[in-house]
């Protein structure tokens, strides 16, 4: 019948329309709110067309906010005016010649050695300091900066986002715009502060468009692309056992230097490009030197005393040799390397700190160490011992203010008894390098807290976990 036919070519027309839009979705397609360039600041549209897109360009800064909050929560950020003033400087150079609309891009460094950098939409950027030191030159950090830059400016991150809701919600989501108060809701949807994983995963794609719009951010700001370009290959020498962060979802750096290098014909170098400056040396060798503290550990710890650790220096090896330590109270046992000390307060023959030598000092009458472990037993703030470990975390990094915990306790069992670890990281009151702390906890035999905490640099916890584990096996409780 005809008006049935008439009802079948309509679903059919419906069907052809869905199946455009999740092409052009799938593949970065036109569809965007914002297009062009941005006409009240004058700036050029991007070479690239920023792809399907749910959200204007200001919720992309509001969302972005919400998502920076819920980073700067999680990560130690480095606070030392030099070093960030200096990036920040530099990423307002190179944003001031970010295409398309014009987002107020802000820079911040993350208190780690991990080489990473990231951007969060709205142009929100993140450096790790492990990627300053990383680079040899100002180019190759511009570079690394100019790349995020331009996820901003094409909107790859609420793309991302775009296509994971229209994936949870259904097609017929699409010709919504949602009202700022409905951002919440949406980041919910995409799982909360998961969805900062959404924002920052992208494919190879996005990733290309980024170096090449990256290099025609850094050609019209006076760098030279070619430093973006030997950055990749920085990268690619330090990969080693541990691959840094920034290839592991990114192309082939060979093919990245091959791209930027076919680009340069047609970008307009400056007659004399920068590659590096006396600045950039500056903070690279105040960061390779470990003296940055955080702005809440400069007002705490004060001035360097001149018999503290020496910046960048590194404890001897644990030896496979071990001392016996007995508490005074016969609480617990434990063997710990013959080639580390023993410290304590005087009148407490229980509590102990086991630390190499060159890895402990005195500051503000209490001994603090960058390697080793805490061991001991505490009066428990609560009857049930995962509300007592919780307790004794939470004085931890109320002691260490900068400290965050990395996962949730877990609950383990071993020798007949239940324990709890946590893992909390932050960047040392001393050496401004992030540290490593596993916290255990377990109910001791007069009702009392034990407590024992290994702790190590984050690029050396490694090297030193055999050695923990054999002070744990070596462990024995009063029962």
């Amino acid at each position: 019948m005809k008006s049935e036919g008439r009802r079948r070519g309509l679903r059919f027309r419906r069907l052809a329309l869905a199946l455009c839009l999740a092409a052009q979705m799938s593949c970065g397609g036109l569809l965007s709110r914002d297009g062009g360039g941005d006409a009240e600041s004058g700036r050029p549209a991007p070479h690239f067309r920023p792809g399907f897109n749910l959200f204007s360009p200001e919720q992309d800064v509001e969302l972005g906010r919400m998502s920076a909050e819920e980073i700067t929560r999680q990560v130690p950020l480095l606070n030392d005016a030099p070093t960030v003033e200096y990036v920040r400087q530099l990423g307002a150079r190179l944003a001031a010649r970010a295409p398309g609309h014009s987002f107020p891009y802000q820079f911040a460094v993350i208190a780690t050695r991990d080489i990473n950098a990231f951007a969060l939409p709205g142009g929100f950027v993140f450096v790790n300091a492990g990627a300053i030191t990383a680079a040899k030159t100002e180019g190759e950090l511009a570079g690394v900066i100019a790349h995020e830059i331009s996820h901003v400016a094409l909107r790859h991150g609420t793309n991302q986002a775009s296509k994971a809701y229209v994936a949870q919600k259904g097609i017929g989501i699409l010709g919504s715009v949602f009202g700022d108060g409905e951002l919440g809701s949406v980041v919910g949807a995409l799982g909360g502060a998961g969805a900062n994983m959404i924002f920052l995963k992208f494919g190879r794609t996005a990733e290309t468009q980024a170096d090449l719009e990256g290099a025609r951010v850094m050609a019209a700001s006076g760098y030279d692309p070619r430093d973006m370009a030997k950055f990749f290959e920085t990268l690619n020498e330090q990969g080693g056992r541990r691959a840094p962060e920034m290839l592991s979802d990114h192309p082939d750096p060979g093919n990245r230097v091959a791209r930027i290098n076919e680009l340069l014909p047609s970008l307009q170098l400056a007659p004399k490009p920068v590659h590096d400056s006396q600045e950039f040396k500056q903070v690279k060798a105040r960061l390779a030197g470990g003296t940055i503290a955080t702005a809440k550990e400069a007002a705490r710890i004060g001035p360097r005393d001149p018999n503290d650790i020496e910046p960048g220096t590194r404890p001897a090896p644990p030896a496979a040799e071990t001392r016996e330590f007995r508490a005074g109270d016969g609480s617990f046992a434990l063997r710990y390397p013959a080639n580390w000390d023993a410290l304590g307060v005087e009148g407490d023959d229980t509590n102990r700190i086991f630390a190499p030598k060159g890895a402990y000092g005195e500051r503000d009458n209490s001994v603090f160490a960058t390697h080793g472990i805490f061991a001991g037993v505490v009066a428990p703030q609560a009857r049930d011992l995962g509300a007592a470990n919780l307790a004794f975390v939470r004085q931890q990094i109320e002691a260490n203010p900068d400290f965050r915990p990395r996962r949730e306790p877990e609950r383990v069992e071993s020798g007949g008894r239940v324990w709890y670890r946590t893992l909390v990281a932050g960047p040392s009151a001393v050496t401004g390098v992030v540290e490593l702390d596993v916290i255990y906890t377990t109910a001791a035999a007069d009702g009392r807290l034990f407590y024992l905490i290994t702790m190590a640099p984050e690029d050396e916890f490694e090297a030193y976990q055999p050695s923990f584990e054999q002070i744990i096996a070596s462990l024995r409780l009063a029962s």
